[in-house]
C-alpha cells in the first residue's frame, strides 16, 4: 500500500472514529428514532463525501503527465499547470485538480484522460 493511500485511509478512518464517538456521546441521553436516524445519515453523508473526494483526487492523478499531442491538430501541447474544478456528486460537493495543457497551434485546451 502506498504511503499516500495509507494516509488517506488513516484520515478517513479517523473521521469515522470521531463521528461514531460523537454519536455515542449524544446517544447517552434520550433521543427519538428520528434524531438517531438523522445522526446516522449525517455521519454517512460526511464519510461518503470524504471518500468520494479522495477517490476522485486519486483518479485525477497527482503525478506528472508527459506532454501530449493535441487531440484536435496533433501538434505538441504545453503544460499550463493544474486547474481545479468543483463537482457536484451524488454524495455532495468535491473539488478535483488535474493537469491542463494548451495547444499554441490551434488554441484549444485539454485535460489528459488521467
Amino acid at each position: 500500500m502506498s504511503r499516500k493511500r495509507e494516509q488517506l485511509k488513516a484520515d478517513i478512518m479517523a473521521q469515522v472514529e470521531r463521528l461514531v464517538e460523537a454519536a455515542l456521546e449524544k446517544g447517552e441521553k434520550p433521543l427519538t428514532l428520528d434524531e438517531i436516524e438523522d445522526m446516522a445519515l449525517a455521519a454517512r453523508d460526511q464519510v461518503g463525501q470524504s471518500l468520494t473526494g479522495s477517490l476522485v483526487e486519486q483518479q485525477a492523478g497527482s503525478g506528472e503527465v508527459e506532454p501530449m499531442p493535441c487531440p484536435d491538430c496533433g501538434q505538441p501541447m504545453r503544460g499550463k499547470g493544474r486547474k481545479g474544478r468543483h463537482l457536484r456528486t451524488r454524495s455532495g460537493e468535491t473539488r478535483v485538480e488535474r493537469r491542463y495543457f494548451h495547444c499554441t497551434a490551434c488554441g484549444r485546451g485539454h485535460f489528459p484522460p488521467r
